[in-house]
């Protein structure tokens, strides 16, 4: 792995393991505010570190020269969610599936409004503050993935779920945390840092004025 992927996946680490002692010695407490707060706190942290301006030629290279394994993740790890959200919505009772298709509506409707903004934006450079962003963003995934309590207690709260359906969503929370892992190993790394900035090489041609 890179310098910066091993530096951030043991921040993650560290991060869950002072979160899993917590959730022992003290199971009632509120979950953290996690998983963007330790990403956009790490991507600022090497920001202030690292002032070299992207050779930005070379990642489109790079880009380029990955595209089918960076496909073929984001692919997979698409994958996984859905076969997750699939297996949630069939232990839902009908006033829980009521609230979680709403849910689902507004975050196609929310991804829409995404999809818009990036046709919107394709002529515009990236800064190199987003360039920055994109390549510390799967971090944050690789936190969504790899937690299991976190997201359990969010749906639990979110859909009321009775001690049954915990247990059922905890298994399905489990197994695609081993589903996610299986998955970083079987990637080559540069294949997972760029994965969130692939799609918007086209941004990456030229420098924005200043």
């Amino acid at each position: 792995m890179t310098q910066r992927l091993l530096v951030a996946f043991f921040t993650v680490v560290i991060f869950l393991a002072g979160y899993a002692a917590r959730v022992w010695t003290e199971p009632r407490q509120a979950v953290p505010p996690a998983p963007a707060a330790l990403a956009q706190e790490y991507a600022q942290s090497a920001a202030s570190k690292s002032k070299k301006e992207t050779d930005r030629a070379k990642l489109v290279a790079e880009i380029a020269k990955l595209r089918p394994q960076i496909e073929a993740y984001r692919a997979q790890v698409e994958e996984v969610y859905a076969n997750f959200d699939r297996e949630f919505a069939k232990l839902l009772n009908p006033k829980q599936r009521a609230k979680y298709d709403l849910n689902q509506k507004k975050q196609a409707e929310h991804d829409a409004k995404k999809r818009a903004k990036y046709e919107s934006d394709r002529a515009t450079p990236l800064t190199e503050e987003e360039i920055m962003r994109a390549r510390e963003k799967p971090m944050t995934d690789v936190y969504r993935m790899a937690t299991v309590t976190p997201r359990l207690e969010w749906l639990t709260k979110e859909y009321q779920l009775d001690p049954a359906q915990q247990a059922s969503v905890r298994a399905l929370l489990t197994l695609r945390r081993s589903k996610f892992i299986s998955l970083l190993d079987a990637t080559p790394p540069p294949s997972i840092t760029l994965s969130r900035l692939a799609p918007l090489i086209e941004r990456m041609a030229a420098k924005p004025t200043k």
